[in-house]
């Protein structure tokens, strides 16, 4: 199932060490490829199973069904259904891009439905009911092996009654464009969703559970990633609110929201520990940035850069993050370091104030080419591992010391693009966007820093 994920950017032209960071970054994905990863989790013998050390009794007359929730939920149900062969009776998987080579291989017994990414619409509604249908009534004796990653927290919604999808979009808008982390919208996505924050356990009740999860959050809070739907949290009401509090948001966010939120939970929201019932519930986390961090630098030590990864865990708003290392690049190169490459992992957020077009890592690159304008011999490029940085295309940027002066040169403001949020526009212009595809994966962002 690995491939070589395309890296296109015309950029790269410019930049004489094209060939080796084309390989570095194919090899990142490759080392995050879902299918394997799953595959190389489970094993499998008559009567029970392996998750990563874990002995998962399978009972004689149970039935193993599968959920997948996220942007790679189709290549980790290939691997799943590589690792258990003719043991899987039925399941859905719920993501963004659904392929038909990849439908073809899951039928007949997994079925592949799409939903919609940032934010939900009614296909993520309708893929929710479909898979929860497709699974059915579980007994005690069966086990729903859950494949979760990134996006599936929008792919696939249930609002609670009372709360219009309309609503729940508008909820959605607003926390994306304020500047909030993903741990803080996911704390009131939780409070809102009928999957979300383990209630996934509560619909499949009684049956066991088992959660391989592919994490795209730093630090991988594994009940942040798809917000959590195997994962019950402590996190309460009260934090939703806080969170609405903190970014002004209370005459903003809709009407049933805000007094769902002021009123007290329902009983019943218990912790998976304090309730199991006699169930197994398992969550395990079977890939993530660091992984993908590490094959950076192993193949970047290949081709003779000093090869470091600074940090895993990333974070801030993007234009900020941007000029901090676009200044470290600019020194490294003035320092006369030559042949660095540093290696950052994690995930950024922008704070919207125009209307333009671009997504996190392409600010990010955006902010750092203003600080290394002029510079000769170092390049920075970010991008989102899922192929898709916010509502674009593009995976993310490059950008060089050049970038700058060539935007100037076709008469191009940087500091306008940034200010209004536009360094797509920019970055198409100038031939810097990073486009991939869809990848199939899903570990947060990388950013890389390359003297040469």
């Amino acid at each position: 199932m690995v491939k070589n994920i395309p890296i296109n950017s015309p950029y790269l032209k410019n930049i004489p060490i094209a060939p080796a960071i084309v390989s570095i970054l194919q090899s990142a994905f490759g080392r995050v490829e879902p299918c394997s990863a799953v595959q190389n989790a489970v094993k499998v013998s008559d009567d029970s199973m392996n998750i990563l050390g874990h002995h998962v009794p399978i009972q004689k007359n149970g039935r193993l069904m599968v959920l997948g929730l996220g942007k790679a939920a189709q290549t980790m149900a290939i691997g799943l259904k590589s690792a258990l062969p003719e043991r899987i009776c039925a399941g859905a998987v719920i993501t963004k891009h659904s392929l038909k080579e990849l439908e073809m291989q899951l039928l007949p017994e997994i079925l592949s439905y799409e939903g919609d990414h940032p934010v939900p619409t009614e296909k993520s509604v309708s893929a929710a009911r479909c898979a929860i249908r497709r699974i059915g009534k579980l007994t005690s004796e069966d086990i729903l092996i859950s494949l979760i990653s990134g996006g599936g927290s929008a792919l696939a919604v249930l609002p609670r009654p009372g709360i219009t999808l309309a609503e729940y979009q508008v909820m959605t808008k607003l926390l994306l464009g304020c500047g909030a982390s993903v741990q803080e919208i996911n704390a009131i996505r939780k409070q809102v969703d009928l999957i979300k924050g383990g209630e996934l356990l509560n619909t499949f009740s009684p049956a066991s559970a088992i959660s391989l999860i592919l994490s795209d959050v730093v630090g991988d809070p594994l009940d942040v990633i798809a917000s959590g739907p195997t994962v019950f949290s402590g996190q309460t009401r009260q934090d939703a609110r806080n969170v609405i509090a903190k970014y002004h948001l209370q005459s903003k966010i809709p009407a049933s929201i805000r007094l769902l939120l002021e009123s007290e939970p329902e009983k019943g929201r218990e912790k998976a520990d304090e309730q199991r019932d006699g169930r197994y519930i398992l969550n395990v986390l079977v890939g993530n940035s660091s992984i993908a961090a590490d094959a950076v630098k192993e193949t970047a030590q290949n081709y003779g850069f000093r090869a470091q990864v600074v940090s895993t865990t990333l974070q801030g708003e993007a234009r900020e993050v941007g000029a901090r290392l676009g200044k470290e690049l600019k020194d490294e190169v003035q320092g006369k370091n030559r042949k660095s490459c540093r290696i950052f992992g994690g995930e950024t957020t922008v704070t919207i104030h125009g209307n333009g077009k671009g997504g996190r890592n392409q600010e990010l690159v955006l902010s750092a080419a203003q600080e290394i304008a002029g510079i000769e011999g170092g390049c920075i490029l970010s991008i989102a591992t899922d192929g898709e940085d916010g509502p674009t295309d593009a995976a993310g940027a490059i950008a060089d010391g050049k970038t700058a002066m060539v935007g100037a040169g076709m008469g191009l403001d940087l500091r306008k693009n940034l200010e209004n949020n536009d360094a797509y526009s920019y970055f198409d212009a100038v031939g810097g966007l990073v486009k991939t595809g869809p990848s199939g994966t899903n570990v947060n962002d990388l950013v890389v820093l390359f003297t040469y």
